[in-house]
């Protein structure tokens, strides 16, 4: 099995993300919103800055997040809010290393 860089987090094998789309995973002090969508692989601050809401349920069309609350959109390339609607949410690095998929703690 193949290592992931040092301080990335495990959120799970390619099967687990493919069936439920989102897996959320925390660092202890942040909460992050893994998702599959269209064959790629995104990560996203799991909190909308909106309301405070949880993106993991939200859904991801057309390069587009959209908070399950208050519809709330931010692009997935580097999470701006193209409306303006609220301030933009940290993105961050998600590798794949064989069947296992790893996300940077650290924002981009």
């Amino acid at each position: 099995m193949a290592e992931a860089p040092e301080g990335y987090i495990k959120v799970g094998d390619m099967k687990r993300l493919r069936i439920k789309k989102c897996v959320p995973v925390s660092d202890g002090s942040q909460s992050i919103a893994v998702f599959y969508s269209d064959g790629n692989l995104y990560a996203f601050s799991n909190l909308c800055p909106h309301s405070g809401y949880a993106l993991e349920t939200g859904s991801i069309k057309d390069g587009l997040l959209t908070c399950a609350w208050h519809q709330a959109r931010f692009d997935v390339a580097d999470g701006t809010c193209p409306d303006g609607f609220t301030d933009d949410i940290d993105t961050f690095e998600v590798i794949r290393i064989e069947d296992e998929v790893w996300v940077n703690p650290e924002p981009r």
